[in-house]
């Protein structure tokens, strides 16, 4: 009689072996952060994702090149982090003044949900003087977690068919 190893055995094995816990990664991450992408303090006139989008769709003004937005390490169900890049997605904050500083409010609230929902996601790049996307995935050279609050300045667009903010800066504050 021959034994045959049970095939979810197996993968037991190797999920125990290799290992599933992400804490360990997020810990080696944030001590090989570089110091020189990271702002001391936010810079005082951020704007939300929503305020960034308003801007870009009212038709009687001119959207400024540079701006300031904050926002949230997150891309939903998706990786927020691109591999090889110091590029990111930042999704809307809840609005502060509306959840009363209650951290669970917007998984309850209709409308938290539906603002969240019809805001844009942002995409960060973080680049280098010579204005080139620097290489190092943007969760080692920022020390970066999902859900982290980051404040960002620099040349930004909209673009209105995929409701998506792109911005280029080369330092990040995190709160």
């Amino acid at each position: 009689m021959k034994f045959r190893f049970p095939a979810f055995l197996m993968l037991f094995s190797v999920a125990i072996t290799n290992g599933c816990n992400t804490d360990t990664e997020t810990a080696d991450v944030n001590a090989a952060s570089d110091p020189t992408v990271l702002l001391e303090s936010a810079p005082e006139t951020a704007l939300s994702l929503t305020e960034v989008k308003e801007l870009y769709d009212a038709e009687e003004s001119t959207p400024p090149e540079e701006l300031t937005l904050v926002g949230k390490v997150d891309a939903g169900e998706f990786e927020a982090f691109e591999p090889g890049s110091a590029t990111f997605m930042l999704s809307e904050l809840p609005d502060e003044a509306h959840t009363g500083g209650d951290p669970e409010h917007a998984d309850n609230c209709p409308f938290c949900k539906r603002r969240a929902a019809n805001a844009p996601k942002a995409v960060v790049q973080i680049i280098d003087n010579a204005g080139s996307v620097r290489e190092t995935r943007a969760d080692q050279l920022a020390g970066l977690a999902k859900g982290d609050v980051v404040t960002v300045s620099g040349k930004a667009t909209y673009d209105a068919d995929v409701n998506t903010i792109t911005i280029q800066s080369q330092k990040i504050h995190v709160r």
